[in-house]
């Protein structure tokens, strides 16, 4: 029980610290909610797939839109974010603005 309480906790803590996603004035406080689920979700997965240096990418969501940005060191890492993005639940569209460093 105490497990659950701290993870919950944690989520909500996680959803309303959200500071990579940008509160507009015509995304409603729903929006907002999804966008922040929707971010959060996609930050888990990339920092659970095995090869991609997930702590340099960001992650920015409107209405169900990706934004991607940072940095990494392959091609294939880019390509790699971009993907586990658009396969996760909720996401409508991906930017990927990921520079591939040389």
């Amino acid at each position: 029980m105490n497990k659950l309480i701290k993870t919950s906790i944690l989520s909500l803590t996680l959803l309303l610290v959200q500071g990579c996603v940008a509160f507009s004035t015509d995304e409603t406080f729903k929006g907002f909610t999804e966008s922040s689920v929707i971010t959060t979700s996609v930050k888990a997965r990339l920092a659970r797939t095995n090869g991609l240096d997930s702590l340099r990418i960001s992650v920015s969501t409107y209405n169900g839109d990706i934004l991607l940005s940072g940095f990494v060191p392959t091609q294939e890492q880019k390509d790699l974010a971009g993907k586990v993005a658009n396969n996760t639940e909720g996401v409508t569209k991906v930017y990927n603005n990921i520079e591939v460093l040389q």
